[in-house]
């Protein structure tokens, strides 16, 4: 009796370390790292050794067949995804309507011209943060650290990053993406495009409403940092998957409780 129950633990234990081990070998061989962009274990070297023995084999072929037709499951993702988070969202929208009603005057949420997936316009819903006509003066620019024209329940939500959540919608109807290249405005899309001309090539898939250059480079409020951001929007698009859209989410998530990279 004893002798059969210490072989279930052997075996339940070894198939755990399986699983995990498995599990590590496809998440390097489906984005391993390039250019130090994408941080990996520090297992990293002995990873595309084992990659590299496996590439040949069964695995790489899962890995590659998986990697071809992930952009055909994407839109399935998100459309599920978009519809749970509204539903689990719908008691937090109205307590934050409620907040900014109360806390200035003008409308709860705040749309606003994005470019989409092939240059294609789209308007974006955000929960509204600075004061009402806010741009009157100022026109078009990137915002601030202490940006003045934010109100004060507006601070709050743009740290915690919750004025995001009424992309959800946008997600919803397919304008944009869970996860992709973050959509600029068509103005800033201009000016950017003018310096760096390859910034069009992020136009091909979706926007998204996190992505990789969101949580691995700092908010970006300039030409050279749209430069920088678009290296890592490049190399989504290159390594797009779901074992990368999934680390992807654990970086938000850290993000949003450390109010990290908010403006």
């Amino acid at each position: 009796m004893h002798r059969r129950i210490g072989a279930k633990k052997f075996f339940c234990t070894g198939a755990i370390i399986f699983f995990f081990v498995l599990l590590w070998m496809l998440k390097q061989r489906v984005y391993a790292q390039e250019d130090n962009l994408v941080s990996v274990s520090f297992f990293s070297y002995a990873g595309r050794i084992f990659s590299w023995i496996m590439g040949g084999g069964v695995l790489g072929a899962l890995v590659r067949f998986a990697r071809r037709n992930y952009i055909y499951f994407k839109r399935l993702v998100d459309l599920i995804g978009a519809t749970i988070g509204l539903i689990i969202c719908a008691p937090l929208f109205l307590i934050i309507a409620i907040l900014i009603r109360i806390d200035s005057k003008g409308p709860v949420f705040f749309r606003q011209i994005r470019v989409g997936k092939e240059g294609r316009v789209f308007k974006i819903w955000k929960f509204r943060t600075m004061r009402e006509n806010a741009e009157f003066e100022t026109g078009p620019i990137w915002a601030e650290d202490s940006d003045p024209r934010m109100t004060r329940v507006g601070y709050f939500l743009r740290k915690s990053h919750l004025d995001e959540l009424p992309q959800l919608i946008n997600v919803f109807f397919g304008e944009m993406s869970l996860i992709g290249p973050r959509p600029e405005r068509p103005e800033m899309a201009e000016l950017i495009l003018k310096h760096v001309p390859h910034f069009s090539q992020r136009l091909k898939v979706h926007p998204g409403i996190t992505g990789l250059a969101q949580v691995r480079y700092t908010y970006g409020a300039s030409i050279k940092d749209a430069a920088k951001k678009l290296r890592y929007d490049l190399l989504y698009m290159k390594k797009l998957c779901f074992l990368l859209d999934i680390q992807i989410i654990f970086w938000t998530i850290a993000r949003v409780i450390t109010g990290e990279g908010a403006r």
